[in-house]
């Protein structure tokens, strides 16, 4: 398969540093501003900024709900106020992914491939999350099944088959029902070892775009250390790395978002933007 060639296109830089998906710690929120510094510098071209100390409450079964929703639909205008056709989004929790998405999927009508590379697979539902924390529901949410608060503003929700899974291994049980019965792509280990697979199979299914998302828990914790939450195994941040670049190479990726990064250790910083630096080289 040919490499793509970078266009000139409207890029937007967004950075949405919310913790409140997760609802027990702001240091994410923290990691992602220092990142966001880190990687872009002062070309961040949105920021929508959070309040580091909340009192959250449970709605609808979601904890923090009254604070997640207003602020979605606060990126949501924004984005359709600044119509970038290109974005990249560093973010604190997964929660933050449903305004970027959304906005990408109504704008090319549907013909977007989402790849949820993450050791965990986020879907959820309120009634299924034996937690409550919404980043555990953000990609079910995406496909239409999450909060009324939320799913009212999607103008176009994803379908089953827009999604392929790459790398979640912490899977709760009415996640795993939910990828059995619909037509979700779910690679484990195969698509690190062969990123062809992966570019293949997006192909297989027609979609001429690409959005990355990219949660930093997929790589095995004992090669980085400076993600938010924890599951065990998974691949090293190299290998990682090679699957980022293959798909810029490769796809048209309009979308590539970081997520859940903490900011503990320098050396896993400066690894990690090296990584993103790497990747993305080809359409800064």
């Amino acid at each position: 398969m040919s490499d793509v060639r970078c266009q000139d296109v409207v890029m937007l830089r967004l950075l949405l540093p919310e913790w409140q998906g997760y609802g027990l710690s702001s240091e994410v929120a923290q990691g992602a501003r220092v990142l966001a510094r880190a990687w872009w510098g002062d070309e961040i071209g949105a920021a929508i900024d959070v309040p580091d100390v909340e009192a959250l409450q449970v709605e609808d079964r979601v904890l923090g709900l009254g604070s997640i929703a207003p602020r979605t639909a606060d990126a949501l205008d924004a984005l359709r106020d600044l119509t970038p056709s290109r974005l990249q989004l560093i973010g604190g929790t997964c929660g933050a992914e449903v305004a970027p998405i959304a906005h990408l999927n109504h704008r090319y009508d549907g013909d977007l491939a989402v790849v949820w590379i993450d050791g965990h697979a986020d879907l959820n539902t309120p009634a299924s999350s034996p937690s409550g924390h919404f980043h555990g529901m953000v990609l079910r949410t995406l496909l239409g099944d999450g909060p009324a608060a939320l799913t009212t503003h999607l103008p176009t929700p994803l379908r089953p088959e827009q999604v392929f899974l790459v790398g979640p291994r912490d899977l709760d049980a009415p996640e795993r029902d939910y990828i059995e019965s619909h037509p979700v792509t779910w690679m484990r280990d195969e698509a690190f070892a062969d990123p062809q697979a992966l570019i293949i199979a997006i192909a297989a299914r027609g979609f001429r775009h690409v959005y990355i998302h990219f949660d930093v828990d997929v790589i095995n914790p004992t090669d980085f250390g400076n993600a938010l939450m924890r599951a065990d195994r998974g691949p090293l941040l190299a290998e990682v790395a090679d699957l980022l670049s293959a798909l810029h190479r490769h796809t048209d990726v309009v979308g590539f978002s970081v997520l859940e990064y903490c900011d503990r250790t320098e050396r896993d910083r400066d690894r990690l933007l090296t990584v993103l630096r790497a990747a993305t080289s080809r359409c800064d």
